[in-house]
């Protein structure tokens, strides 16, 4: 098991709680259903075992362990997209997809906070490679021009900010210690309880959103009933 390199505050592990726990409610209420609430709380419980035993952080296997576990979540998450769950995000209004992803401004801070602390590795945060605090800020921005803007300038800004997504991921695949490795420091933190809800939680919920909006805007309209 790799240690983290500093001792985390609890103000930080409770921001990192705080995302996990809201995002799963948040999309468990815009989904209109149980099963989504029980599913998210059983999925928060199942990785953060997992995280908090120590599971995941072993950098020996090819691929390492943590990717056995976040490979699988984001193919499932692509798949979900396209699921009645999916279905019941693509229902809600547009300025309501756009303007949920301002939720990445707070995930942002959290992430500086704990490259502050010497958690997390420079290269994450908006000090080093991750620029994603612009996607919040433009989404917040964007809140009262949704319904104005053209079809492909919301499409520009979503492709523009799923890059920047992707863009992190990159980074902190290239950082975590094993044979893939590119970068320094190691990126061992999202393997720790709780900030391994930052790729099983917060990362998917982003890319539910992106993909979502892309289903709204590109999908085949059902057409009218005849009169």
């Amino acid at each position: 098991m790799i240690p983290l390199p500093n001792e985390p505050s609890f103000w930080l592990q409770a921001s990192f709680v705080a995302i996990g726990v809201s995002m799963v409610i948040l999309f468990a209420a815009a989904s209109r259903s149980r099963r989504a609430f029980f599913a998210g709380f059983a999925w928060l419980a199942f990785t953060g075992f997992i995280a908090k035993t120590g599971g995941l952080s072993d950098a020996s296997s090819m691929p390492p362990n943590i990717g056995l576990l976040l490979i699988p979540t984001f193919v499932c998450t692509i798949i979900l997209v396209f699921s009645k769950f999916g279905d019941r995000i693509v229902s809600l209004p547009l300025t309501l997809l756009v303007g949920y992803q301002s939720f990445r401004i707070f995930v942002e801070i959290s992430i500086h906070r704990a490259v502050v602390e010497g958690v997390a590795p420079p290269q994450v945060s908006w000090t080093g490679l991750n620029w994603d605090i612009i996607s919040g800020v433009t989404a917040l921005i964007l809140i009262p021009f949704v319904k104005r803007l053209p079809k492909v300038a919301v499409l520009i800004w979503n492709t523009l900010a799923l890059g920047l997504l992707l863009t992190v991921v990159l980074v902190s695949t290239l950082s975590f210690p094993s044979p893939l490795q590119q970068m320094k420091p190691d990126n061992v933190w999202i393997a720790h309880f709780p900030f391994l809800w930052l790729p099983t939680v917060a990362v998917t919920c982003a890319l539910i959103g992106h993909l979502a909006i892309y289903r709204k805007l590109l999908g085949k309209k059902k057409p009218r009933p005849a009169s």
